[in-house]
């Protein structure tokens, strides 16, 4: 496994965003280019792969550094672009993507803050010889040709027994997620639902989205609380949920609530070790820069390339946090 670090969080950071509609079924058709459309890389050429987030934020660190380590390893040589919104914005994100088409770069890796606004310029970019690979969250409508990342599906009902356990099968939730437009978001509160449907003593009381904004994903959070003071168990849907419901226990004091969350950003494994956050859910993302140089390099060489790369998920808590940290090679959060 790479070797990686993480920024230091001494705050919120922006939005993640983070991954998909179920894409299962396509795990079976791995995509080829037709044989005449092999290529080969000349000597001294170097390839100009992008990698497009859905926002500038910590929890993609590990992603850049594994892509520039694998670049930085292949026979040939890659030069790696990194390209962000500053904030959570579907505009300046397709404005990026036309910028990258018109460079004519040899290869995209984007994560859609809107699969479907951001399909037409996928598609743009294939139809101009740009191979796409969705990441993170995916665009399945799109002619992108291959998704790396979480099943999101798969992941809300991985989180739904999480607390289920955790609240041995009964009481009540709230809910924080982030843009309502990111399929992985909606995926993963759908999971959530499906795996809940075998808890009946057990009540989802709100739902309440961010937009990817951290004033608002604080106050949502602190609304919830207010509204619903009887409530058992926060889930956060979004990486954003985590450090701003820390924020939120420490400001009041909470000790007799359960929180589950996603990601491993540091402020969250902090969370974990001091025991307020129950339990979180890692996506193992420091692999995604590996797969998304490999296949792009692949794809861009003529080779088969799977529609669907699935990362696992894995539940970080109390009981294993420092193995988790020792084997993905993060750097804990200190205040």
């Amino acid at each position: 496994m790479m070797k990686m670090l993480f920024t230091v969080m001494t705050g919120l950071c922006g939005i993640i965003i983070m991954s998909s509609c179920n894409p299962l079924e396509s795990t079976e058709k791995p995509v080829s280019i037709e044989p005449e459309a092999e290529q080969s890389i000349k000597d001294g050429e170097r390839l100009t792969f992008a990698i497009v987030y859905p926002v500038a934020h910590p929890f993609f660190e590990g992603v850049t550094l594994s892509a520039k380590e694998t670049a930085e390893n292949v026979e040939k040589g890659i030069d790696i672009l990194i390209r962000a919104p500053a904030a959570a914005s579907v505009e300046e994100q397709i404005q990026i993507m036309e910028n990258l088409i018109q460079q004519k770069v040899d290869g995209i890796a984007v994560g859609p803050t809107d699969s479907s606004a951001l399909t037409p310029y996928i598609n743009q970019a294939i139809d101009a010889g740009i191979n796409v690979i969705c990441f993170d969250t995916d665009a399945p409508e799109s002619k992108r040709i291959s998704y790396i990342g979480t099943d999101n599906l798969a992941a809300g009902k991985h989180i739904g027994e999480v607390v289920a356990r955790l609240l041995n099968e009964e009481g009540t939730i709230i809910v924080s997620t982030g843009l309502s437009t990111m399929q992985n978001l909606n995926s993963r509160i759908e999971g959530v639902k499906n795996t809940l449907k075998d808890y009946p003593n057990i009540e989802v009381l709100d739902i309440r989205f961010s937009n990817g904004i951290p004033s608002d994903t604080i106050t949502n959070i602190e609304n919830m609380i207010e509204d619903f003071p009887e409530f058992d168990a926060l889930i956060g849907v979004d990486s954003l949920s985590g450090p701003a419901a820390v924020t939120v226990w420490k400001a009041k004091g909470l000790t007799d609530k359960k929180m589950v969350t996603f990601d491993d950003l540091p402020m969250i494994l902090d969370g974990i070790s001091n025991n307020q956050i129950s339990s979180t859910i890692s996506q193992s993302q420091f692999t995604w820069g590996e797969l998304i140089v490999e296949n792009l390099l692949d794809s861009y060489l003529g080779k088969e390339v799977p529609s669907f790369e699935e990362t696992e998920t894995l539940e970080v808590n109390s009981k294993n946090i420092d193995q988790y940290i020792n084997d993905s090679k993060l750097v804990p959060y200190n205040n």
